[in-house]
């Protein structure tokens, strides 16, 4: 995705107004001010994604943590004959929580189920977001820990359930 540049006063690039609004238009963003979503948006990498387009693979090593804003996203897992999908991720979902924070490979594949747009943001991004403005990095954080937290639990749900 190829965002069209347009200048402030400054002669600054203001791209990030733009994704602004493309965010706050989501469920992810419902916990943040206009301020917070614009702070945000400067430390984020839009990437467009065409149907069948591999995201990332498992086991793959990619710190970063991307929040789908068009689109959706097959979360599959190869059991060594055929790949199998566990869920589907839409808009306002996120993925590479674990990875952002961790460092860890990914544990499964995504591929782009539809035409997908993905804001991500690395670990090196999340980093200077949490030193240039230490409390909406903690608001940020404390949303991925939530959402770790939430997918625990429905998998803990799950594997009761096949007990």
């Amino acid at each position: 995705m190829t965002p069209v540049e347009k200048r402030n006063i400054e002669g600054k690039v203001i791209t990030q107004n733009r994704y602004a609004e493309i965010l706050e238009k989501t469920r992810w963003a419902t916990e943040f001010t206009w301020q917070e979503i614009c702070q945000i948006c400067e430390y984020v990498k839009p990437v467009k994604a065409k149907t069948g387009a591999v995201i990332f693979h498992e086991g793959e090593v990619d710190k970063s943590l991307g929040i789908i804003v068009k689109g959706a996203i097959d979360i599959t897992k190869d059991d060594g004959a055929d790949r199998k999908k566990i869920t589907t991720l839409t808009s306002s979902q996120t993925f590479g929580e674990m990875a952002l924070i961790d460092g860890e490979p990914r544990s499964a594949t995504g591929i782009a189920a539809q035409e997908t747009i993905i804001f991500y943001i690395t670990a090196y991004n999340m980093a200077a977001l949490c030193d240039e403005n230490p409390k909406l990095g903690i608001k940020f954080l404390w949303k991925i820990s939530k959402t770790i937290s939430q997918r625990l639990r429905s998998t803990t749900g799950r594997l009761i359930d096949l007990m």
